[in-house]
């Protein structure tokens, strides 16, 4: 038995390298955060509502290109909101919310480790988590699901603790915190995840103990109090929401491809491998996993068998999966024999990645393929040396039996990737943003007034500040599928903002439209000043400041 004052100094030295590694997570996802610019539709979509929501000052229904926006509830957009008030309309403040909610996951994932788990296997889980691509891409990503996984992390977390201790008033009061916050910032798949996480825990267990936290009544007032006093409040001023929100937003992208987001059945699988490169395939797992770990492997079964059923899939989607397949992956660590095989299984993964690349690099791929991959080769190259290094590394560790080898090689995936693919992968996130757009705009029309025409960029607007219009048919441009479906009501109420018409006289400085074919014919006293693969942006040829004077914008 270890001594009282051992496992005090263990915990102590646990709770510091948490802290340390979830400050140097954060440090990370803030350089990555202001390393690459917003990309569309997503992150543009999300930070201009939070901006919108910001200027605006109105918290209870969030708004996109001024019209309401009920795809998703508002607890996302409120503390980005807050961020790009105290911080400024960037790119990296709108990402803020999201480093934060990753930095926090791995600290409260880890201080309720260190209370329970030898230092080692504390210290290996967070690095599991901190460095699985996934998780530490998408914390510098301006999206609901880095929050989301921070809900229901702490859930389970919870959880474990009370079929470990058994039931606490104020643990349950924090469960079902943890619920209502879910549902502020994702809405009813929220409560999927607790039910669904508990279920599968007590499937895992053979116990019902998991499942008896969800008779509290208490417990359901205060979500109700919470996120369904706000949901109250967006239904009175908005009738349709109930049926949108329940219906539309979750039965049916669930049960049908209308929002078409299917995928093959192997989806969920290769998410889960691929997004925990590369040790999801170098660990040598075991089942001989403590009770805590098996209740967190309980959300991993939900979610495989739920959004495996579902019509509707995303990698994000699967990102509350990463902390205890993370905790999981630790405690199969232990051992020696366990510690040799590993060794020689990253070895295994890093030869196989070098040789794929070093392919790739050669150009041994598929015509269709050799125009994406032919402007990376020397990336590919680069990136395959590295690898073939850290499987060198791996060896080491295998034929000296020291651990610490092998696991360094381990951790190292995502850090030198990024080190070495960032330019690549900050030319991709380029062609993918609006933010080009919004900055040459900025640099010819200060402060005009821009028109987008069949096409939209919130990710420009973001950049801009506003001050831009949509001229549409259906306003599906803003990819919001409640603005596309109450196009009518939305109208009837006075709420529709897009444009019918060009108004006379044209008061637009800049008019961008969608860049389809090369010999697009510029509006009448307009020239280019700007051209991607997406968008055409035109200015007048000759600037006035009265627009009765312009030739006319078509």
């Amino acid at each position: 038995m270890i001594p009282a004052a051992s496992r005090r100094r263990g915990c102590s030295c646990s709770s510091r390298a948490v802290l340390g590694l979830a400050l140097t997570s954060l440090a990370l996802s803030f350089l990555l955060a202001r390393a690459f610019p917003l990309l569309d539709p997503d992150e543009g979509r999300n930070a201009e509502v939070a901006r919108e929501m910001a200027e605006s000052g109105s918290v209870l229904v969030p708004t996109l290109a001024g019209m309401p926006y009920l795809d998703k509830p508002p607890g996302f957009f409120w503390a980005a909101a807050l961020a790009i008030r105290t911080f400024g309309a960037t790119p990296w403040a709108a990402r803020l919310p999201a480093a934060v909610a990753a930095s926090l996951t791995l600290w409260l994932f880890g201080i309720w480790a260190a209370r329970r788990l030898p230092p080692r296997t504390v210290v290996l889980a967070l690095g599991f988590l901190a460095t699985a691509p996934l998780f530490a891409i998408l914390s510098a990503y301006v999206i609901f699901d880095i929050p989301l996984t921070l809900c229901v992390t702490a859930l389970w977390m919870l959880l474990a603790e009370e079929v470990e201790r058994g039931p606490g008033t104020l643990r349950r009061g924090a469960m079902f915190a943890a619920v209502a916050a879910g549902v502020l910032i994702k809405g009813p798949v929220m409560l999927a995840w607790a039910l669904g996480g508990s279920l599968g825990a007590a499937i895992l267990l053979r116990a019902r103990t998991p499942l008896r936290w969800l008779r509290l009544p208490l417990g359901w007032l205060i979500v109700l109090g919470t996120a369904g006093g706000w949901f109250a409040l967006a239904s009175a001023r908005f009738p349709e929401y109930p049926h949108y929100a329940f219906v539309e937003e979750s039965l049916e992208r669930v049960a049908t491809g209308s929002f078409h987001r299917e995928a093959p059945p192997w989806f969920v699988p290769v998410i889960l491998v691929a997004g925990a490169l590369p040790w999801s395939l170098a660990t040598p797992w075991t089942m001989r996993i403590s009770r805590m770990a098996r209740v967190g492997l309980g959300f991993v079964l939900f979610a495989v068998l739920f959004f495996t059923a579902s019509h509707s899939k995303l990698a994000t989607y699967l990102l509350p999966c990463f902390p205890p397949m993370a905790l999981v992956a630790a405690e199969s660590w232990h051992g020696a024999g366990n510690t040799r095989r590993g060794a020689w299984r990253v070895m295994a993964v890093y030869a196989a990645l070098a040789i794929v690349l070093a392919a790739v690099g050669w150009g041994r791929m598929s015509p269709p393929l050799k125009h994406i991959v032919q402007p990376h080769q020397s990336t590919a190259f680069a990136l395959a040396a590295v690898f073939a290094i850290l499987s060198g590394i791996a060896v080491l560790g295998a034929l000296t039996r020291r651990a610490g080898f092998t696991l360094a090689a381990l951790l190292a995936f995502t850090p030198v990737t990024l080190a070495v693919a960032g330019p690549a992968l900050i030319e991709y996130a380029s062609s993918q943003s609006g933010e080009p757009l919004g900055t040459a705009i900025a640099s010819v029309a200060p402060k005009g007034a821009v028109r987008f025409e069949r096409c939209y960029s919130a990710g420009a607007v973001y950049t801009l500040g506003g001050r831009s219009g949509l001229l549409s048919e259906r306003g599906v441009e803003t990819t919001s599928t409640y603005q596309t479906r109450y196009r009518e009501t939305l109208l009837a109420r006075g709420q529709w903002t897009i444009l019918s018409r060009i108004s006379s006289p044209d008061t637009a400085a800049v008019i961008v439209r969608p860049n389809r074919t090369p010999d697009e014919i510029p509006p009448a006293g307009m020239k280019v000043f700007f051209r991607d693969r997406r968008f055409i942006a035109y200015r007048w040829i000759e600037p006035t400041t009265d627009p009765a004077a312009r030739p006319g914008g078509r």
